[in-house]
């Protein structure tokens, strides 16, 4: 079967946070991620569903979200991944996803695509897929009002 990349649908979210779960780790507020384009009354309901799954089939197997901004930066970002998916075809997943990411902000215009990312597995997937890698290490700040 035949990986592909879509849309994050609402129903996803009836899975998302149990994947942060799996990694011990906080789920990340919905609010917090970029919605999916919509004005007006609707805005909240698109809230989290700024990103795309890479699938298997039906079967999700990560996502990742991208924040739109007012410059001609695109920021692809936050990436999760069901732990329990252990297919040989993983590491491509996650490639694919966050080369279709990126290229769909080039697509929309975007001159630049900046990312962050740990040691490991998805810093060697931004590698691969071009960016250039600050050598000096740099810390992931948040502040919650």
């Amino acid at each position: 079967m035949q990986l592909q990349v879509r849309k994050l649908q609402e129903s996803d979210w009836d899975f998302l946070p149990s994947w942060w779960e799996a990694y011990k780790q906080e789920a990340i507020p919905r609010d917090f991620l970029p919605g999916a384009f919509q004005i007006g009354n609707e805005e909240k309901k698109r809230e989290g569903l700024g990103g795309f799954m890479v699938c298997k089939g039906k079967d999700p197997i990560a996502a990742m979200w991208l924040w739109m901004t007012n410059s001609k930066t695109a920021i692809p970002a936050v990436v999760v991944s069901d732990k329990s998916y252990k297919d040989t075809d993983r590491s491509d997943a996650l490639q694919l996803l966050l080369d279709f990411t990126t290229d769909f902000a080039e697509e929309l215009g975007y001159k630049y695509s900046f990312a962050w990312a740990k040691p490991g597995i998805l810093l060697d997937k931004y590698k691969n897929a071009e960016y250039t890698v600050d050598k000096t290490p740099s810390y992931e700040l948040i502040l919650k009002y």
